[in-house]
């Protein structure tokens, strides 16, 4: 599906500008590695390389840690108006809750290009019966 593979490519990017992005961060290595793995998945998934498995895996761990990651207090994202750890917190939140819904996208994707095909083979068989 088209749709699928230009989204793909274009949140990979996005992805990939998030890992240049990580380099003032307190703890860069690991949003880095997060970050990184989101752009290889995504561009995986452009071109039908990454399994449902590993993309239902992925939203599962990025949900989890989106909610143990989620500030006791959240004061917004941007900084100058609340404690920085609340505002740390909160975007390091969002990031994974972000890639969650974007491999849920493609899982969904996959599933109304699946039907569509079978209902386009349906017609087809029927308009030759």
């Amino acid at each position: 599906m088209m749709l699928k593979k230009i989204l793909a490519i274009l949140f990979g990017l996005a992805f990939l500008s998030f890992v240049a992005m990580q380099y003032n961060d307190p703890d860069p290595a690991v949003w880095m590695v997060i970050y990184g793995i989101s752009a290889l998945v995504c561009f995986l998934a452009a071109f039908n390389k990454a399994s449902h498995f590993i993309l239902w895996g992925a939203v599962i761990l990025c949900i989890g840690g989106g909610i143990y990651m989620w500030p006791e207090k959240y004061e917004g994202l941007s900084v100058g108006g609340g404690n920085i750890k609340n505002i740390e917190e909160a975007r390091e939140s969002l990031g994974l809750l972000m890639i969650a819904v974007v491999y849920t996208s493609f899982i969904l994707l996959d599933k109304y290009s699946q039907r569509s095909r079978k209902t386009a083979e349906q017609l087809q068989k029927a308009k030759w019966a």
